[in-house]
């Protein structure tokens, strides 16, 4: 982490803009969450987010990603269930670059 003269830990920028926002949340919605866990990689690999983050969301995700194929009849919930992990990667995905410090 890099140290401004304040002594506070600057938090690397994830975005490069405005744009790279929009399309890493757009990303995580058309993909019906399948690429969130392996973007929050990335900003994990940053530093931005810990490394148990990237690993929830495939923990969730993609079970349930496959059991919607596999079971015979998964019912709505499945359907409800992934359809909130995608909402929360992409809330999750917004507030990232906030302007906020770390852990704050």
């Amino acid at each position: 982490m890099n140290e401004s003269s304040t002594g506070t830990s600057v938090r690397p920028a994830l975005f490069n803009g405005r744009r790279h926002r929009v399309l890493w949340v757009v990303g995580v919605v058309f993909s019906a969450g399948l690429l969130a866990p392996l973007l929050f990689l990335g900003a994990a690999r940053k530093g931005i987010v810990p490394r148990t983050v990237p690993a929830g969301y495939a923990v969730v995700i993609y079970p349930v990603a496959l059991g919607r194929q596999w079971l015979p009849d998964p019912g709505d919930w499945i359907s409800w269930t992934l359809a909130a992990a995608v909402l929360a990667a992409a809330v999750h995905a917004v507030l990232l670059d906030t302007g906020r410090p770390p852990g704050g």
